[in-house]
């Protein structure tokens, strides 16, 4: 997921080998992603380090390569020098071909506990002097988050100058993050199989033209309110399983889009 930590966690592994900074390499796949820049990197394969006895080179955003420039990684993952390391960092693995992830050791990386962001949260407000800080802006924070580090620290210095205005902090925090009783309606118009088809992607339409959610952040909460559906119900049970799995693949890179493509199929699962 977005915000876990991959990057962070690369550039340690990089260190751990014994890279100097000098031979580390970061390339963005999301911006930097063209054959003729994927070239240029396996034309230099064969340097040797400058310091030391290894180079890494680490792809983020690695689902942002084309498929050419995948293709022509293939032979520098499958034998690469061995004073060289790949990273390969991905919050769409879905995206990478079959043959390139093969070539690779993977890795999953998960969403943080609410324990373990609290305690790093803590970590973070006592480096910065930080102390007493409410623990229900830091409630909140973990609460809007959903699982990402990355976004916890964002929503944390957000607010870190706050702690003396409780209430003013989980206003501003409440700005970000999902909306619970648009989802809610969204997810209860999904379900709502008594309705035609057609009636049913009417609705679920009108909401989506009005929301403000971002399409990843949408969908968490979305699995969740099916899971229980799903679980509790005694009735449809085929119907709660096949929209789920509309919603199975990440948002990351389709954004909205990929939200409203998936509700419209799901809409749409009676006739299929």
């Amino acid at each position: 997921p977005s915000g876990c930590g991959k990057t962070t966690l690369g550039r340690i592994i990089a260190r751990g080998l014994g890279c100097h900074p000098d031979d580390f390499k970061e390339v963005n796949t999301a911006s930097d992603r063209s054959i003729k820049g994927i070239r240029s990197i396996l034309d230099d394969l064969h340097y040797t380090p400058m310091h030391g006895k290894k180079r890494v080179i680490m792809f983020d955003e690695a689902h942002g390569l084309l498929a050419p420039s995948q293709e022509a990684l293939l032979k520098g993952l499958e034998e690469p020098p061995s004073h060289i390391h790949f990273i390969i960092c991905t919050t769409n693995p879905e995206a990478l071909k079959d043959t390139f992830k093969r070539r690779c050791h993977i890795y999953r990386m998960d969403s943080l506990t609410s324990s373990k962001m609290i305690k790093h949260m803590k970590v973070i407000l006592k480096a910065e002097k930080v102390e007493n800080y409410p623990s229900e802006i830091l409630d909140k924070i973990i609460e809007i988050s959903e699982g990402s580090l990355g976004i916890a620290l964002k929503n944390l210095d957000m607010v870190i100058d706050m702690k003396d205005d409780i209430k003013g902090a989980i206003e501003l925090l409440g700005t970000t993050g999902s909306s619970k009783k648009e989802v809610k309606e969204l997810c209860q118009g999904l379900v709502n199989f008594d309705l035609p088809d057609d009636a049913r992607w009417r609705r679920v339409k009108s909401l989506l033209n009005n929301m403000k959610t971002d399409g990843e952040s949408a969908r968490r909460p979305i699995l969740g309110y099916l899971q229980t559906c799903l679980l509790t119900t005694t009735k449809d049970h085929e119907f709660y399983a096949m929209v789920m799995d509309e919603f199975r693949h990440n948002f990351y890179d389709s954004g909205k889009m990929g939200l409203c493509l998936a509700c419209f199929k799901a809409c749409f699962i009676s006739e299929e």
